[in-house]
């Protein structure tokens, strides 16, 4: 089971769907505010799906229990849940007279979970929207670099149990003064950070999967932008210690079909908690040029899913 938010066309004709996949927490109600105000620009046009990491909070079901996770998932165990996503909400789309447009948003590492996708569905995703995009070699980052002893097995473990005996200690008012002492948390990112992930097995997922990033995400995947790199748009940060400038000069001298740009703006990596309405409307002038006359397409039969290349990664149930 998966924490999933949308935002529905009043039309209830979709012209385009777009799946947000979310950084690093992936707490998807990070990006309320964000998909709100991007979704207000095409309120009879666009649906938007955001969904959660596996394990990054917790949440209930439609009885009202708490889903819990029995393992803590990998990185490859999350890109295969989000690739399965993408493929409910494909062929959900696809059984219609006429398909919308797919689109993938991804910010921060959600980018690398586009580029997986793109890599197994490329027949199926039609424009790739990257934030911030954390695609390269990450551990050899400012910030990859200052974080990385946190990530190391024992010290997460630690880090979880100390959360859980915080919360056990102090109370409600107290965890949350202090979550709100960040520079980085406005007041309602702070208390959602209290209410859903101020837990120790989602802290522990949370540190797992930035791990697996600082040990899995290597060299930028130069083969892939060469080929299919006319479906990426793609937006970096000017002052970004996960991506820096060198990230952005390579990728735009790598990616010559696609569209590469740098902020002028100096938003942060973290935009979601600042700056969500400025962001907002930039992807909204990204995505208005990209629909502009482009109308669905007619489907005289949807495709057979035994004829979709699977992702090899297990997924975590």
């Amino acid at each position: 089971m998966r924490e999933t938010l949308f935002w529905p066309c009043k039309s209830g004709k979709a012209q385009a769907v777009m799946l947000l996949v979310p950084g690093n927490p992936g707490l998807i109600d990070f990006y309320i505010d964000f998909c709100s105000a991007l979704h207000n620009q095409f309120s009879d046009s666009l649906e938007i799906i955001g969904v959660s990491h596996l394990g990054h909070t917790r949440f209930s079901d439609n009885r009202g229990l708490s889903v819990k996770r029995s393992s803590i998932p990998s990185l490859s165990d999350q890109v295969a849940n989000m690739v399965a996503v993408f493929d409910q909400i494909d062929s959900d789309y696809t059984s219609a007279a006429q398909r919308p447009k797919m689109l993938l948003c991804g910010h921060s590492v959600g980018c690398y979970f586009s580029e997986k996708i793109v890599e197994c569905r490329s027949d199926r995703v039609d424009r790739v929207f990257s934030l911030f995009p954390a695609v390269e070699n990450i551990a050899s980052t400012p910030r990859g670099r200052q974080l990385r002893p946190i990530f190391r097995p024992g010290v997460r473990q630690l880090a979880a149990g100390l959360v859980d005996m915080l919360v056990w200690m102090l109370p409600s008012a107290a965890i949350l003064g202090l979550a709100g002492m960040s520079r980085s948390l406005n007041e309602d990112n702070a208390r959602m950070v209290v209410e859903k992930m101020l837990h120790g097995p989602c802290i522990n997922s949370v540190l797992k999967m930035a791990a697996d990033e600082m040990d899995e995400i290597g060299d930028l995947n130069e083969e892939l932008y060469r080929r299919l790199g006319h479906k990426f748009v793609m937006y970096y940060g000017c002052n970004d210690g996960w991506v820096p400038p060198i990230h952005h000069k390579r990728m735009a001298s790598t990616n010559t079909k696609g569209k590469v740009y740098m902020c002028q703006s100096g938003f942060p990596h973290s935009f979601v908690t600042t700056h969500s309405a400025e962001m907002a409307l930039i992807v909204a002038d990204m995505l208005r040029e990209e629909l502009d006359g482009w109308s669905p397409v007619a489907i005289e039969s949807p495709p057979a899913a035994a004829a979709r290349r699977p992702y090899t990664a297990a997924l975590v149930d």
